[in-house]
């Protein structure tokens, strides 16, 4: 398996993010720009491939034309969630056989009695395939004990006997002497070829043997459904006719080659998120607008991320996916079982909830008609009648308003005798109020329980629901600017559009600040540098088009964690200047610093990254303040609340034909292809020139 990056940019480029409901789909040439939903598949390969193709008929592409695709994925994020993937062993060093069981003896629920540890309840190794290898080093890196070469080959015999496919080598202090874990991979290579082997100096070269080998176990589990994954999808690509060069979203929000995904598949995790954190970047930073909050409402779930005027990283504390420790490089997302088809339903103690359940994409929603009976959030929108069936998807999926109302009535009314479920409408702005108030929390707990102040940021919201929520959602968190993207349901498949081929890598130092050799530094960037240069040119990126950024982790000696800062150079004191920066990113994330207490350089990182940007936004047409070319209607929609619903008559507009410049006062809706904007009375949205809708209010 292979794939080339250009070495010019290219001109035509698809995105393509497949997610729970639908398959997101864009095709951008020099001069335009064409969108595209499809059904999301059980094997994503070919609802991808019909997106492709679907939209190169639409836009008149041959498919020997297109130059660059671009895919976000969650293969190896449902494998991971479901259990599946290979059966997985794991050699390791002698007396740590033990290590992805024990974890750190802190469990993830400090106070819990009824908890549920799933690295223990669910492993990713089984214990019987988990063997012991002599060897070992010892830091800095000295050999102690020598590999016994017979010892892993003993090994691995009774692992593929016993039916193991893939292989995670993990040894206690590889990331300061890779040898042995080298020289394993080389043995099991050799005897055993059809075996998949994941090393952890090569998938995360870092000290936490607990994490390094959970996260390393991971990779091996999912190595071999990525592979097959991307070899499928790659095959079907060919048979229609494409030979463009094939790019996968990481969780790191930088893309990489098919060769690399295929080894390293851990580095995907939160690979169609993280797609959309660079979309809701690219469109604050389009409007002059840093400080961003990102809600990504679709189907199934919302992901919510904090861009403080720059993308977060998530922590290595809260590096958690699925229940497993994954420490490689990843954007900070968090999701919750928010979506469009999130059910809304009452407990056993008759307690009103709304998700975390989900319609999904088949049956989907009631008012799909597929025969699912509990309502769900696009039905409650659509009691309200704030979505027009007949503007749905461009008309193109039948959608029955009876049908939503009847389930809130028969699922919701008539179950219960409170006020708020007296009617259908009371029930549906409910529901509404709750999946509301799930996100509101959730957009709490990443900015005011981190210290960021949401008044002082706008809310980009997107996804196929995300434009319908907003309004409501920046009220109660007293935002006073929202930015909905164009074509908002496929924003995360041009987010894909705006991000760069990006590869991190790692060494462990360990040794106090100010004590650390400058050579030992020098040497240490140039070498990881290196590797950097070594993957972009595998990937044949023009070398004009190469970037590399330095940073390093830092600590107060005998913290727990680290804090990562730019590195710029070893000229001057910059044992002094380093500390001083360390110090200020202490006090911004924690309100103090410690003057007199020693700092340890932890961790040395260099990202290499590759240039493939070149998305520009196509502007609107210009026009004056009047909207009302863009009219197409009238209708009747609840606003207020479930205690009081207030029914108003709505102008509705077709975004499509509005122009930059238009202002409209709400309440009002805009219905377009892959989404409908709500604008809430009190509400004033306006279209800017690269087709965004600002909606604005008096805070």
């Amino acid at each position: 398996m292979s794939s080339s990056t250009s070495s010019s940019l290219a001109s035509v480029r698809i995105g393509v993010d497949v997610g729970g409901t639908n398959t997101d789909v864009i095709l951008v040439t020099d001069e335009d720009e064409f969108i595209y939903k499809t059904p999301s598949t059980t094997d994503p390969s070919k609802s991808t491939v019909t997106g492709i193709v679907e939209i190169c008929k639409l836009a008149g592409i041959e498919p020997g034309e297109v130059d660059q695709i671009l895919h976000g994925t969650t293969v190896a994020t449902n494998a991971l969630l479901e259990h599946e993937g290979a059966t997985t062993g794991m050699l390791t060093t002698r007396g740590f056989r033990d290590i992805l069981h024990i974890g750190r003896h802190r469990k993830p629920h400090s106070f819990s009695l009824q908890q549920t540890i799933q690295w223990q309840e669910q492993p990713i190794v089984e214990r019987r395939h988990r063997k012991e290898v002599t060897e070992r080093i010892h830091p800095p890196g000295d050999v102690v004990t020598p590999l016994d070469e017979d010892d892993v080959l003993t090994a691995v015999e009774e692992l593929v006997a016993d039916g193991v496919e893939s292989v995670a080598v993990c040894y206690l202090h590889s990331y300061l002497n890779s040898a042995h874990e080298a020289r394993t991979k080389e043995l099991i290579e050799e005897h055993y070829p059809d075996l998949f082997v994941s090393t952890s100096h090569e998938v995360i070269s870092q000290f936490r043997e607990f994490e390094r080998f959970t996260t390393t176990a991971i990779n091996a589990r999912l190595a071999p459904v990525m592979s097959t994954y991307l070899s499928r999808l790659q095959d079907r690509l060919t048979e229609e006719g494409f030979d463009a060069e094939i790019l996968i979203m990481q969780s790191n929000g930088g893309m990489a080659s098919l060769q690399n995904v295929a080894e390293q598949p851990v580095t995907t995790l939160v690979s169609g998120p993280a797609a959309g954190v660079l979309s809701a970047e690219f469109e604050g930073k389009s409007v002059d607008q840093p400080n961003l909050i990102m809600l990504d409402m679709g189907g199934t779930s919302a992901d919510i991320s904090v861009v403080p005027g720059r993308v977060l990283e998530r922590d290595p504390r809260d590096s958690m996916v699925g229940g497993y420790p994954a420490i490689v490089p990843m954007l900070d997302i968090a999701t919750i079982g928010a979506g469009g088809g999130s059910i809304a339903w009452f407990d056993g103690a008759m307690g009103f909830n709304v998700g975390p359940k989900s319609a999904g994409a088949d049956p989907g929603p009631v008012c799909y008609g597929l025969g699912n009976d509990q309502p769900t959030t696009t039905d409650a929108q659509l009691t309200l009648g704030r979505i027009d069936p007949d503007a749905f998807l461009g008309g193109n999926l039948d959608i029955d308003k009876k049908l939503a109302v009847n389930a809130i009535q028969t699922q919701l009314c008539e179950r219960v005798d409170q006020s708020r479920f007296e009617t259908p409408e009371h029930a549906a702005l409910a529901t509404l109020e709750v999946a509301n108030t799930n996100m509101y929390r959730a957009i709490r707990e990443q900015t005011v329980q981190r210290g960021y102040d949401p008044r002082e940021y706008t809310i980009v919201a997107f996804g196929g629901a995300g434009p319908m929520h907003a309004a409501s959602i920046a009220e109660e968190l007293e935002v006073s600017t929202v930015l909905i993207p164009p074509s908002p349901g496929i924003a995360s498949a041009r987010g894909l559009l705006t991000g760069n081929v990006k590869y991190d890598f790692q060494q462990t130092v360990s040794q106090r600040l100010e004590t650390v050799a400058t050579e030992y530094i020098d040497e240490a960037f140039d070498r990881l540098e290196a590797n950097g240069r070594e993957q972009l040119e595998r990937d044949e990126i023009d070398e004009s088009h190469w970037q590399f950024e330095r940073t390093i982790d830092c600590l107060y000696e005998g913290q727990g964690y680290e804090l990562s800062i730019e590195f710029d150079s070893t000229d001057g004191d910059w044992h002094e200047r380093m500390r001083e920066k360390f110090e200020q990113k202490h006090e911004a994330e924690y309100g103090h610093y410690f003057e007199a207490d020693p700092v340890v350089l932890l961790n040395m990182r260099v990202t290499a990254i590759g240039d493939i940007h070149s998305y520009e936004p196509k502007p609107v047409d210009e026009g004056g303040e009047d909207p009302s070319d863009a009219q197409t209607t009238e209708t009747t929609v609840f606003f207020g609340d479930s205690a009081a619903p207030d029914e108003l008559t709505v102008p509705r507009f077709d975004r499509e034909e509005l122009t930059a410049g238009n202002v409209i006062d709400g309440p009002a809706i805009v219905d377009e292809f892959d989404s409908t904007v709500v604008i809430n009375p009190g509400w004033t949205a306006t279209v800017l020139q690269n087709g965004a809708i600002q909606l604005r209010r008096e805070p």
